[in-house]
C-alpha cells in the first residue's frame, strides 16, 4: 500500500545492486522503507526555536490550559535530543514502539499524531508573537473591558497603553493601525458613558485610520509601479491622483513613513524630476532608527532601483549615490539578515566599489564582510570578489592564482570566473591562453544544462568578441568600424561595457 504521509520524507535505502540480484532482493525486504521524519512539518517548525524558546514550548506543552493529552509532551521530549543535531536515525517507526509500546499505527495514526503536534506548535508560536507586542495584549484588555461595561478600569489602562504605545520607537504603517485601534475602543469607551460631552476624539480617530490607510496605499502602488516596469499588471488604482494631491498639500511632516513612500510614488511617475528621490535619500539617512528593518529594507531597495535606473538612463553621478546608499545600509546593519550578508549583495557592493574607483574602500570592504557571508557560500564568493578586485587594480598575477585553481559549484561564479580569467589573458596578451580558455569555455556552455539557453548566448557572444578584438587589425578603419557597429547592435553580450571600453582603446591607439 502507497505511503500518503503529508508531513513525512520518505527516502528509500540505495543499493549498487541490480534489482534481480538475489543478495539486492533480500536485503530490500529486510529493510522495507526506511522513513525518517528530517521533512517533517514540526520537525521543520521546532528547528527555527531558540533553545530558550524549545523550553517554554514544553512548559506550554505541560499547562493543561494549552494542551490535555500528554502524548505530545512525551512526544517531544522524544524528538528534541535531534531537533540540533543528526535527524537522520529518527524513524516513524522509532516513535510508534516508544509512545504505543502495546500498538501498531496506521499511516492515518501517525498523520494524526504529527498534524496534532505541528498544531501546537503554531499554537505556541502565536502566543509567542501575541506575547511580544505588549500593546496588542493590553489593547485587548481594553476591548474587553468594554466588552464587559467595566468602565471604571479602562480610563486607567488606556492612559497605561498610550504611554506605552508612544514609547515605541518604530512608527510602520501598523504602528498607526494599532493607535486607530486603541482610538476607537477610546470612542466606544466615550459613547458607552452616553455623556454630553464634545470630547468624542473624533478627529484623533479618523487621522490614526488616515495615516495607516496613506502608508499602505503608497506603499503598495510604489509595488505596482515598479513591477509594472517587468510585469504585465493591469487595473486603475482608485483615489491615487487625489492621495498624492493630497499627500502633496498637508506635508505629513511629522509621520517620515508616509512621506518616504510618497516620494518612492512620485519618483516612479516622474524619474527625471530628481528632487523626489532626493527626499527619499534624506528621509533614508534621518530616519533609519525609526522605521523596523523590513521597512528599512525595502526604502533602501527603492531608493537602490532609482539610482540603477538613472544610471541606465546615462547618468553615472549616479554610481557615488549607491556608494553612499550601500555604505550607509552598512554602518547601520540595514542590509543585513540575521547578521548575515547575501552572497549578490557583496558582490554588488564590490560592482560599485569598482566602478567608483574607490578601491581603497572596496578593497576594506571585502577582508571586513567576508565572515558576514554564509559559510556555504563562503569561499565562492569571497574568492570571486577577491578576484575582481584585483583585475581592477591590474594585479593580474594575482587574478591568474585565484582563479586557475578554484572550481565554483555555483554556476554564475563559474561563468563570471571564467569571462574575468579571459579578460586576464587579453590584458596579459597571452593568446594560446586565451584561445585555449575559449574553447573549454564554449564546450562548458554547450554541457552544462543549468545554463540557460539566454546566458549561453550573452556567453558565447563575450567569448566571441573577445577573440575578434584581440585579432583585430587597428589600421583597418573600415573594419574596425564594423566591428564597433556589430558589438553596438548585438544586444545578448555579457560584459558588453569592457569589450566596448577594450575597443575605443585600441580606435584611439589606432
Amino acid at each position: 500500500m502507497p505511503l500518503s504521509i503529508t508531513y513525512l520524507s520518505v527516502y528509500y535505502i540505495l543499493f549498487n545492486k541490480i534489482l534481480s540480484n538475489r543478495h539486492f532482493t533480500s536485503t530490500f525486504i529486510h529493510y522495507k522503507f526506511y522513513i525518517v521524519l528530517t521533512g517533517a512539518k514540526f520537525f521543520q517548525l521546532l528547528n527555527t526555536f531558540s533553545v530558550y524558546e524549545l523550553k517554554r514550548f514544553r512548559k506550554y506543552l505541560c499547562s493543561p490550559l494549552h494542551n490535555e493529552d500528554e502524548t505530545y509532551i512525551h512526544l517531544f521530549d522524544l524528538v528534541s535530543p535531534y531537533i540540533k543535531a543528526d535527524q537522520s536515525t529518527l524513524t516513524r517507526d522509532m516513535i510508534g514502539r516508544k509512545l504505543y509500546p502495546q500498538k501498531k499505527l496506521s499511516n492515518q495514526d501517525y498523520a494524526r499524531l504529527f498534524t496534532n503536534f505541528s498544531r501546537r506548535i503554531e499554537g505556541f508560536m502565536a502566543l509567542e508573537k501575541y506575547y511580544s507586542q505588549p500593546v496588542r495584549e493590553y489593547t485587548d484588555v481594553l476591548e474587553s473591558f468594554n466588552d464587559r461595561h467595566l468602565g471604571k478600569y479602562f480610563s486607567d489602562m488606556h492612559e497605561y497603553v498610550k504611554k506605552l504605545h508612544d514609547k515605541q520607537p518604530m512608527r510602520s504603517g501598523e504602528y498607526y493601525l494599532t493607535t486607530f485601534r486603541i482610538e476607537v475602543l477610546h470612542h466606544d469607551y466615550l459613547e458607552g458613558k452616553q455623556e454630553r460631552s464634545t470630547n468624542k476624539n473624533l478627529i484623533e480617530t479618523l487621522a490614526a485610520l488616515d495615516t495607516y490607510y496613506l502608508i499602505t496605499k503608497l506603499r503598495f502602488c510604489a509595488a505596482m509601479l515598479h513591477y509594472q516596469a517587468f510585469l504585465s499588471l493591469e487595473g486603475e488604482v482608485a483615489l491615487i491622483h487625489e492621495i498624492l494631491a493630497h499627500c502633496a498639500d498637508m506635508k505629513y511632516d511629522n509621520v517620515p513613513l508616509l512621506k518616504a513612500y510618497y516620494y518612492i510614488v512620485m519618483s516612479l511617475i516622474e524619474p527625471d524630476d530628481e528632487k523626489y528621490f532626493e527626499a527619499l535619500r534624506q528621509i533614508i539617512f534621518a530616519n533609519t532608527e525609526a522605521f523596523p528593518s523590513e521597512t528599512q529594507r525595502d526604502l533602501f531597495a527603492f531608493a537602490i532601483n532609482y539610482c540603477i535606473n538613472r544610471i541606465n538612463y546615462g547618468n553615472v553621478n549616479y554610481l557615488r549615490q549607491i556608494l553612499e546608499l550601500y555604505q550607509q545600509a552598512l554602518d547601520k546593519e540595514i542590509i543585513l539578515t540575521n547578521g548575515e550578508l547575501s552572497p549578490w549583495d557583496f558582490k554588488n557592493i564590490v560592482t560599485i566599489g569598482l566602478r567608483n574607483k574607490d578601491y581603497k574602500w572596496t578593497e576594506s570592504f571585502i577582508e571586513k564582510y567576508r565572515t558576514k557571508i554564509p559559510k556555504s557560500e563562503r569561499e565562492n564568493a569571497y574568492t570571486f570578489n577577491q578576484a575582481r578586485y584585483y583585475f581592477a587594480t591590474r594585479k593580474y598575477d594575482k587574478v591568474l592564482q585565484l582563479l586557475q585553481s578554484v572550481e565554483y559549484s555555483d554556476i554564475f561564479y563559474l561563468l563570471d570566473s571564467k569571462t574575468t580569467l579571459m579578460k586576464t589573458y587579453y590584458e596579459l596578451d597571452e593568446y594560446q591562453s586565451l584561445q585555449s580558455l575559449k574553447e573549454s569555455f564554449r564546450i562548458l556552455l554547450r554541457r552544462k544544462k543549468l545554463i540557460s539557453e539566454q546566458n549561453q548566448i550573452n556567453y558565447s557572444n563575450f567569448a566571441r568578441y573577445t577573440m575578434k578584438l584581440y585579432r583585430a587589425d587597428v589600421r583597418d578603419k573600415r573594419a574596425m568600424e564594423a566591428l564597433k557597429k556589430e558589438i553596438e547592435s548585438t544586444g545578448n553580450v555579457a560584459d558588453k561595457g569592457w569589450i566596448l571600453e577594450k575597443l575605443a582603446q585600441m580606435t584611439d591607439v589606432g
